[in-house]
């Protein structure tokens, strides 16, 4: 997932499927939100207009705050105020703070549905505001994109934040319906619109060390709890940082090396893991001529982990203890490199 001899430092990520209904309520939420000044304009010139028009010219109030309504639309049905001078200067004032309260809403609304059509930051950062217990992501570049389609793949809301909006990715993200915000990583006004307030992991994938730890830190700082996945090149400096903040460091260059080295070797390796400073390798072995006749036998004579068992012409499933082992049989194992020379040895016979 990383490329070169970067490193990333991980909390777990428990997986969360967004929640359409939630999405709804989130874009009406914005809706409120931005159109709150020309409502409450509007609010008030209806009922505090009728109010006084109520009290003053001795109507009811529905009536009054009906007349109010019609007033703001220059369409009045109530009588000219003949001696009321306050109500005369209402009858002008009314319809010009009413219509460019109107106007307003109406001009936003419409940039606001230009804005979906053409893709415009505003609609995404209405998406964005739509996320409850999502991931922020940082940096779209090619390890950034693999994150988002993992993520994507468990069913995860994703917000993502890059710097450069001619990246080749950013169009095939939106495609997918993912909010690509465009902006620095590391100002906080660019994480608030994000919605990291209400995210429960950012990852930081950029290219930039500074500019990753920066943004961690303003992450955390506006949110102390934040799970935070940052990936750092210097090996020395992840170091410092895996041991001050004590998270689990996952270097691909460590990782990777072996994977290469089994490869070559005509050893499918399915996946390498960094445990305590120790290379894990997860990998298939064709059952040859093995002295042990049961996975657990295999198991405690080689100091390995069965994780899966096929048969010939059948399924790969999760093995008891007991599970016959056959020639012919496919195991996926999970062991340190030396225990799986010492499993492949025994194979060959």
């Amino acid at each position: 997932m990383v490329k070169g001899g970067s490193r990333f430092i991980y909390y777990n990520l428990p997986i969360m499927a967004p929640h359409p209904v939630r999405k709804l309520l989130g874009r009406a939420r914005y809706m409120l939100r931005e159109f709150r000044w020309p409502m409450l304009v509007f609010a008030a010139l209806v009922l505090g207009g009728g109010t006084l028009f109520s009290l003053t010219m001795h109507i009811p109030f529905g009536k009054a705050c009906f007349g109010a309504y019609m007033l703001i639309f220059v369409q009045p049905n109530l009588d000219w105020p003949e001696h009321q001078w306050y109500n005369q200067v209402l009858f002008f004032l009314m319809p010009v703070i009413g219509l460019g309260a109107v106007a307003d809403s109406v001009v936003r609304l419409g940039y606001l549905i230009f804005a979906r059509k053409r893709n415009l930051q505003e609609w995404w950062i209405m998406e964005a505001s739509t996320m409850r217990n999502h991931i922020v992501l940082c940096g779209l570049g090619r390890v950034g994109y693999r994150i988002v389609q993992q993520l994507l793949a468990t069913k995860e809301q994703v917000v993502a934040i890059e710097k450069e909006a001619d990246c080749m990715f950013v169009e095939e993200m939106q495609d997918l319906g993912v909010p690509v915000l465009i902006g620095e990583a590391r100002l906080k006004k660019n994480l608030l619109l994000a919605n990291l307030e209400h995210a429960r992991a950012i990852i930081l994938a950029t290219n930039d060390d500074l500019t990753n730890l920066d943004a961690a830190l303003t992450a955390r700082e506006i949110k102390p709890d934040i799970r935070v996945a940052l990936r750092l090149f210097d090996e020395t400096l992840a170091s410092k940082v895996a041991t001050q903040f004590h998270m689990p460091v996952i270097s691909t260059s460590q990782v990777s090396a072996p994977a290469f080295v089994a490869a070559v070797t005509g050893r499918t390796v399915h996946q390498c893991i960094q445990m305590d400073g120790q290379t894990i390798h997860v990998a298939d072995v064709l059952v040859h001529r093995l002295p042990s006749q049961t996975v657990a036998a295999v198991q405690k004579d080689f100091g390995v982990s069965v994780v899966l068992h096929k048969r010939k012409a059948g399924t790969p499933s999760m093995p008891g203890p007991e599970t016959l082992v056959h020639p012919g049989d496919t195991l996926v194992v999970a062991a340190p490199i030396e225990k799986m020379h010492q499993l492949e040895d025994a194979n060959r016979g």
